[in-house]
């Protein structure tokens, strides 16, 4: 099991977020559209879950699973436990999950560029109907915050609650189907 720690910065400009980090010699790790399907326990009001399931597919063939716990936000940042497994076959995957009592409850597509630079991780997501944003992986809250220093970008929002309530708190849109 991992502790993620992570804070997203809106209001970014895409393009020039990836030159500068080519610039300081990122290396480019993804570049692909994501189908994620959510699972949870049958019955759980919207921000009550103790924990929730996805799978993801990406547009190269890969399919992970992820359980994810309740996240603790730490000021620009967040952290969660969670825990990561590869999957041959998202469909099976999602029939198990629902034969034992899970509820499908929300799919979205995103397009990513994920990026490592040293010991962060920096992922561009973009969702139709609105602006991209930036995702960043640190340690800690402090090395997440070194990160958005690098790379210029102390003014900008940032956002630590997670996907679901920036989309429909931020940008009024339905986060339970977000699709191209």
């Amino acid at each position: 099991m991992t502790h993620e720690t992570e804070s997203t910065v809106l209001d970014i400009d895409a393009e020039a977020i990836k030159k500068k980090l080519e610039s300081l010699g990122a290396k480019k790790m993804r570049d692909a559209v994501l189908k994620v399907r959510w699972y949870r326990i049958k019955g759980t009001k919207e921000g009550e879950d103790p924990w929730y399931l996805r799978i993801r597919s990406d547009s190269e063939g890969n399919h992970e699973v992820t359980w994810k716990g309740r996240s603790d936000v730490l000021g620009a940042s967040r952290t969660h436990k969670e825990i990561n497994l590869t999957v041959s076959d998202p469909e099976k995957m999602g029939a198990f999950f629902e034969a034992v009592g899970l509820e499908y409850y929300a799919y979205q597509e995103k397009k990513r560029i994920s990026f490592s630079l040293r010991d962060w991780l920096f992922e561009i997501d973009s969702y139709p109907g609105m602006p991209p944003y930036l995702e960043i992986e640190g340690s800690s809250e402090e090395h997440v915050r070194e990160a958005i220093k690098l790379l210029g970008l102390e003014n900008n929002r940032t956002w630590a609650r997670g996907e679901r309530l920036l989309i429909q708190t931020v940008y009024n849109l339905d986060w339970y189907k977000m699709k191209f």
